[in-house]
């Protein structure tokens, strides 16, 4: 009896290990800390936003800085399954409650972020100080 309760004791342990390395690898492949910008989407009225989000800290938490066109948002956020959630540590009572979204990662350095104010939205990676700059049309002739 005492050894089956050393295996299953075994079996759990095994379990639990490679349950947090297949963790560790999803971190490692969705790599977000960074700065991440949302690709190009035009408002109602018509011009397009300008939003960022800049993530520090470690592979599943740290602070955060969203920008959205003019205002500036900073807190802390937390990864948790395929939830991210955005806690604000400055700005209105309101805007301090804990914000979810749920996370999707379509490629490296591409993911979707769909919650309440953040609906259905696609985010580019920018790595590092590059600054990317716009192509010139090509001239005919």
């Amino acid at each position: 009896m005492l050894w089956l309760v050393g295996a299953v004791g075994v079996v759990v342990l095994l379990w639990w290990r490679r349950a947090r390395q297949a963790r560790d690898t999803w971190l490692r492949s969705l790599n977000l800390v960074g700065k991440w910008e949302l690709v190009g989407q035009a408002d109602e009225d018509g011009p397009t936003r300008k939003r960022s989000l800049t993530l520090s800290g470690t592979l599943a938490r740290g602070d955060y800085v969203a920008r959205d066109d003019d205002a500036v948002h900073r807190g802390q956020w937390r990864l948790s399954g395929n939830t991210l959630t955005l806690v604000a540590t400055e700005g209105e009572v309101e805007s301090m409650a804990p914000r979810h979204y749920e996370l999707r990662l379509f490629e490296a350095g591409k993911i979707g972020i769909d919650g309440a104010d953040r609906t259905r939205e696609t985010y580019l990676k920018r790595d590092g100080n590059v600054i990317p700059l716009a192509r010139r049309p090509k001239q005919r002739g």
